[in-house]
Formats: C-alpha cells, structure tokens, sequence
C-alpha cells in the first residue's frame, strides 16, 4: 500500500501535499487503499470476536460506502474492515479517521480500542507501543438504525445514510515518553490585518509544566525556539504573521505555520505540525453579518456530500465540480447540510473563496432524543470534533447545530444551551446558529448569534390557496417582521433553507408542482423575497442537487425515492430553475462584490 507523509494533518495533504517543503519529524501515513472486508448482516454486535469471522474476505476500496457499492446497495447489517499498518517497535501511534458510519468499533491486534456513534464525526484512536513493528486494524462498522445504540441517527432523516468507512483513515507515529502536537489552532485577532493571531497549542503526553516552541511562517525559516507555560494540556499565545495578507471571497489568500515541539530539557525537537489558515474577521453585529469590516450578503445553496455512484464519498474532482457550478451562479455560499463536512471540501472552499456554514449532525429530533443521556454525550462528542478539525478553515464563518430541532418547545434548551457554550468557548470569534423550522414560535432565539429560519411557504401547507407562489413574499415579511418585535432585531437573519421540487425533464402546460417551471418561477420569488428584503442577511437555496432519501414506504413522500427540491438533478444537470438563480444571484451582491 502506498503512503503519503507530511508535516500537516493528513486531511490536508489530501488536496495540497507540497504545502511545506521544511522535512517532517512526525509524518501522517495514509491507510486509503484496497482493504479486506466482509458483509456480515445481522449479527449480535456482542457476540462479536475479532478472530472468529466465519466469512470470507474480499476487497474493497477505503474510503468507500460499501451500501452503495453493487454488491450491497441498499443493505443494512455489520461489516468489518481489515488492514495491517507498520509502527516502529515501542513507539505510540494514533489512527486518524475522518468518518466511520453509522457505528463502529476500533481493534488493533485484537484489541477493542474505541467506538464512535456519530457516522460523520473526526476521530482519533490513541494505539499503544507493541514489541513487533506489523499491527493488524480492524473496523467493525454497522448501519442499522438502533436509537440505543447510535441515537445521533435516526430512520426519518431526510436523506440517506450510508455504512462503511466514509473518509481517509491515516496513521500518525508518536514520540516514546515525550509531549506530541494533538491540534494547532489559530485564531485571527482583533488586529488581523496587522497580521496578529492568537495560537492554541492543544497537547498529547503532558498536562501542565513548560513546552519549547519554534515557528515557521509560508516556509521561511523558523523563529528562535522559545518556552510558553502548558495548563490543562494547552498553550497559547499571540504572534504576527510575517507579510500579511487577508482572505476573502475575492480574494482567498491563505498562510502556513509550522509548528515545531522540543522538550524543556532536550536539544533535539520531537514533533512538529504545519497548518493552514486565513487571515479574515466575521461578525454579527447591528442586525447583519460583516465580513473584513464589510457588510456581507450571503447567496447560496445546501449542499449534500453524495452522487448516485458513491454516495457520501464523492471524489476530489466531483467536489470541485460542485463549487465551480456553485459560484458560477452567483453563490458566495454553501451550507454543509447536515452534518460535518469532509475536509477535502472545506479545503477547497478555503482555496476557491467560497464561504461555508459547518454543522453537527441533525435532522428534526424530537423529546425522546433529547431526554437521551446517550445522544447528549454523542452529540457533544461530536460538536467538539467538528471544532477542532474545521476551525482552521477560513472559509467556515458558521458553527451550526440540530437543523429543524423541537426548537417550538422548551425541553431542547439544556442541549441547546451546552452546545452553545461548547462552541463559545472553542471558538468565540465565529458566529453560531442553528435552523429553525418554527420561525413565529421558536423559543431559543437568545443562545444563537444569527437567526436561521427553514421556510417553505408555497410548497408546503398551502393546499387551500389557488395561486401558492403569492404565499412566499407575505410569509417572509411576517417572519422578519416577528422577529424584530421579540426583540432580537439587533441579530442578522437568515432564510436557510426555502425551495420547491422540480423533476428533471417535467415539463407540463399547467406549469404545476414539480414540474421545472414552478420550481424555477419558486426559486425566483424566493430569491427576490429574501433579498429584497433589509432584514434579511442572505439565503441558502434548498438544495444545491438531488439526493437519495427515503426507502420503503416513506418514499411515497419522495418520487423516485430523491428529494427533488436540487435545481441540478444528481448527475449535475441543470433544470431550468438554474437560469433563474444565475439572474436572481448576479444581481444582488453586496457593496464590496461579495
């Protein structure tokens, strides 16, 4: 199997692998390859022993959806995954997982190491040192639905969730006996055109004491090595960054620093870490969002990691594909919708300008969820992953959470609460909301820094009116309107979700639900409704292109078993609704182009 190293976190080598040409101490090794796997079906998941599968092996690629692969398209069960990786004798390791769906079970050398209940969440696996160098992985995965089990995901969701290992699985070895780098993150300060970050140093192998630390900007040399005070496993300070330049949409400049670790005590340096950053200032703030000190106007789409062929594990080249076709609208923006993006796409938004709202995964829970101490603690779990590994992207101006939650009632605010302090304490410089489905009686608009209403006026509900197109502009005004009077008018709003279903090639006299023209003349009274509108921040079209949802007999709600509502079918074909978002979008940039 081939390997790739660098002194970034793997993720980013995915997609820029010379970003620092300065030799590595701790490269990352990727694990993707052919692995050996097995379909088991329906097996007692506690019964499971590592060395007593019955079934035979066969190949598959990692990463990969084995559910939408032929041989087990549409199939529900346990699987495992099987793969051996080298780590030189008596050194500590980590595997790195970008997303294991829904459940899984980590086991190296036959030894059960973690679980992990969220199928789109980063996670990391701390290996301990063995006497030989070959390590035999293994991955227990499963895609049932068991609200015991995997609570974090549901049956109802409104889109199709897939089993397998999802994302890029990578290797770290570590230092024997000495303090590692476990994330670096950095945060433009209030001074950021000056250059001025603030650096938090997350640590492995130490808690408190002292960590020598040296710095290298955009691959020049390093500063002189010098000592900063660790407490809790963490260490922060603030430096300039060496010729400056700011991000933007228009104008994505993006900077490296590599960090370089050597021991109080030692002589020589043990570990090191490169990561990539912008340098760019988002608020909310006077009822709208700023962005660089400008007033930001946000058009754009949800977007659903998927195609027919993959499912969830699109290509580089697919992703890119979608941006290209995204800004070629006109869209500034894309909401990851719903659940953690894959770093390949956050990477490339980062590159190309394109600005991006990154949630936790969510879709419509309800009382029993939310009473549920295992999905509390899953859903934490995951928040905080979803931080760490996304909060280098410049392009994430948004931390979002629990898309269309019981919002309207009052026992979501504890987890609502917890999550917001979570994320404010992570990460206070960004803005954080979530999208509500209750825009008159949401009751939790306090705890979020920008109001995000899910709207489907004309589309839904509207069975009694001749002329539902009529409904959408009233329905927006009297949402912007209630909002102002509960008195958050000081909080910028956005209409995150707003859309209608239109079949690919549907074309009928009475220009009727589903057929293209409704949707294109839908998505052209939305767009003018929202953005026409003063109150309103910006826009986020349901839904970029066509995605499988339901099975079975939920699909009578979905033809063809896709929610119909993209104006690209899947393959990226356009219907006509995509002429008519180009002309809406083009025409209402803000007063700095964004």
């Amino acid at each position: 199997m081939t390997s790739r190293a660098t002194s970034a976190t793997f993720f980013q080598i995915l997609l820029f692998p010379a970003m620092s040409t300065t030799p590595t101490l701790r490269p990352v090794h990727s694990l993707d390859g052919l692995w050996n796997f097995a379909f088991l079906g329906e097996i007692d998941l506690a019964a499971f022993t590592p060395h007593a599968i019955g079934f035979p092996f066969e190949k598959v690629p990692v990463p990969s959806a084995f559910d939408a692969l032929p041989a087990w398209a549409g199939k529900r069960g346990a699987a495992v995954y099987r793969t051996t990786f080298a780590v030189p004798p008596g050194h500590p390791a980590q595997l790195q997982f970008g997303a294991v769906s829904l459940w899984s079970r980590v086991y190296v050398d036959g030894q059960s190491l973690h679980e992990n209940a969220c199928g789109y969440a980063p996670f990391r696996v701390a290996v301990p040192p063995a006497a030989r160098a070959e390590r035999e992985l293994l991955v227990l995965v499963d895609n049932r639905f068991d609200f015991e089990r995997v609570p974090m995901h549901e049956h109802y969701f409104d889109f199709y969730q897939y089993g397998g290992i999802l994302r890029s699985v990578a290797l770290r070895v570590l230092p024997v006996a000495a303090p590692y780098l476990e994330h670096v993150l950095v945060s433009p300060t209030d001074h950021y055109r000056a250059g001025e970050i603030e650096l938090a140093l997350h640590f492995g192998g130490i808690k408190n004491g002292e960590s020598r630390v040296a710095l290298a900007f955009d691959d020049q040399s390093a500063t002189s090595v010098f000592t900063l005070p660790v407490a809790d496993g963490r260490a922060v300070t603030t430096v300039r960054v060496p010729a400056p330049r700011l991000w933007s949409p228009n104008a994505p400049a993006l900077h490296t620093v590599r960090v370089t670790l050597h021991p109080v005590g030692a002589d020589a340096a043990v570990d090191d870490m490169t990561v990539r950053f912008g340098l760019r200032r988002i608020e909310a703030r006077d009822g709208h969002l700023w962005l660089n000190g400008e007033m930001l106007r946000l058009r754009g789409y949800n977007r659903h990691e998927w195609h027919p062929n993959f499912g969830p594990c699109t290509p580089t080249l697919q992703m890119y594909a979608d941006i290209q076709l995204l800004q070629d609208l006109g869209c500034n923006f894309v909401r990851g919708s719903h659940y953690q993006q894959d770093q390949r796409f956050l990477d490339l938004c980062d590159e190309l300008g394109l600005l991006v709202w990154e949630e936790n995964l969510g879709w419509g829970q309800r009382e029993r969820t939310f009473a549920s101490e295992k999905f509390q603690r899953d859903h934490r779990v995951a928040l905080e992953a979803m931080l760490l590994h996304s909060y280098n992207h410049p392009s994430v101006i948004l931390w979002g959470f629990l898309n269309e939650a019981g919002t309207d009632a009052d026992y979501v605010r504890p987890v609502f609460e917890e999550s917001a302090a979570l994320i404010r304490a992570l990460d206070p410089r960004r803005p954080l909301t979530y999208a509500s489905m209750f825009a008159l009686t949401d009751r939790h608009y306090d705890l979020a820094d920008v109001i995000s209403l899910n709207l489907y006026p004309g589309w839904y509900n509207c069975e009694d009116h001749p002329r539902p197109l009529e409904l959408v502009r009233p329905h927006l005004a009297a949402c912007f309107d209630h909002i102002d009077r509960a008195g958050f008018a000081a909080k910028p709003v956005l209409v995150s979700e707003i859309g209608a279903e239109g079949l690919y090639g549907w074309h009928d006299a009475h220009h009727d639900f589903f057929t293209e023209e409704y949707q294109a003349a839908y998505l052209t009274e939305a767009c003018a409704a929202a953005l026409g509108h003063p109150r309103c921040s910006g826009i986020a079209l349901w839904h970029f292109s066509d995605a499988r949802t339901y099975s079975g007999c939920r699909a009578m709600r979905r033809p063809r078993t896709y929610n119909n509502k993209g104006t690209f079918d899947e393959y990226r074909r356009p219907k006509l609704a995509a002429a008519a978002v180009r002309a809406a979008f083009r025409t209402t940039r803000g007063p700095a182009g964004i």
